[in-house]
């Protein structure tokens, strides 16, 4: 029979996340497959039913069943099935909830703040018990949210069913986008196996002389940056970039420090998350959130201080290998 300690620690793991956040899409889905004034809540329901099997079952799913669930939400969004169409007359914030609001002032942001502190919590709790950091701040993650719900209903007065409604409305504007930064993330880790890295170092060894210390700078942040734009994640990218560009071109023949160039190259990739739809969570997701007319308003008003950001870093690159 399991012990107390196997059963707490059963119970406050990544799986357990991962399950209740398939219920919530559980509940998603049936939300919109009752919406008879939602012209697409069939496509809706499956797209959101199709991901909550992911984040449940994933874990004892054989891979390609999880890949032609995969493919089935694609389909589903790209044959526009995806969405939900508002109501008549409906509203994004409804009087009750600006009054909510004016009469709660600083308290609204509490059940924000639960979310990070959960967080830094359970990852400090993981580290003392020997286990892995990052693992415990995603749990602290999912748990802090819980902590985040039942804290917004104390405050406001509302329900749970209340908060799953918003959620699923908020859900439905976004749309396939949500998903982005996951499918992004895998594309970084099949394009560091194809070793397409190598590949851009050599064209650049073609073009660009190897004791031009400028120029594969420049060549280092522009592969970045673009590889970003792709992407929509530095993160994904950096991989690609670091093994195939930074250390062949540049860290071993100018026998630079790799940590100094490495932070650089990566932070110069974030300009490219600045200027790309691809980065959905911070370009496409707000304008959406907003209901901005233009829902590349946010990349438009980015891209002058990106262009100026990565000038910068190639300079602050160049100027830091030549000086140190």
């Amino acid at each position: 029979m399991p012990s107390p300690a196997n059963i707490t620690a059963a119970l406050l793991s990544l799986d357990t996340v991962y399950v209740l956040t398939g219920l919530v899409l559980f509940v998603f889905a049936w939300l919109n497959f009752r919406d008879s004034e939602n012209s697409n809540r069939a496509g809706s329901a499956l797209f959101w039913l199709a991901l909550g099997v992911i984040f449940m079952l994933g874990s004892v799913m054989p891979h390609w069943l999880t890949g032609l669930l995969v493919l089935l939400m694609v389909g589903l969004d790209g044959a526009g099935r995806v969405g939900h169409r508002p109501r008549s007359g409906e509203t994004t914030k409804t009087g009750q909830a600006a009054q909510r609001e004016t009469t709660l002032g600083n308290r609204i942001f509490l059940p924000v703040l639960l979310i990070p502190l959960l967080a830094l919590a359970f990852a400090l709790a993981f580290r003392l018990a020997g286990g892995d950091t990052s693992r415990g701040a995603l749990v602290g993650l999912g748990f802090g949210g819980i902590a985040a719900l039942w804290a917004g209903t104390a405050l406001t007065g509302g329900s749970t069913a209340e908060a799953l409604r918003e959620g699923r409305r908020l859900n439905d504007s976004m749309g396939s986008v949500i998903i982005l930064p996951q499918l992004l993330g895998s594309l970084g880790v099949i394009f560091a196996a194809s070793r397409v890295g190598d590949l851009i170092a050599e064209g650049i060894k073609g073009v660009i002389p190897e004791e031009s210390l400028f120029l594969l700078v420049a060549a280092n942040c522009l592969g970045m940056t673009l590889f970003t734009l792709v992407m929509g994640n530095s993160f994904a990218a950096f991989p690609v970039i670091t093994t195939g560009v930074l250390i062949p071109l540049i860290v071993r023949p100018f026998g630079v420090d790799p940590a100094m160039a490495a932070i650089v190259t990566l932070t110069a990739g974030s300009t490219g998350t600045l200027m790309t739809p691809m980065a959905a969570n911070f370009n496409i997701v707000p304008a959406a959130l907003l209901n901005m007319r233009d829902q590349y308003g946010v990349i438009k008003f980015q891209v002058p201080f990106a262009l100026t950001m990565w000038v910068l870093h190639v300079l602050v690159l160049w100027l830091m290998i030549r000086l140190l």
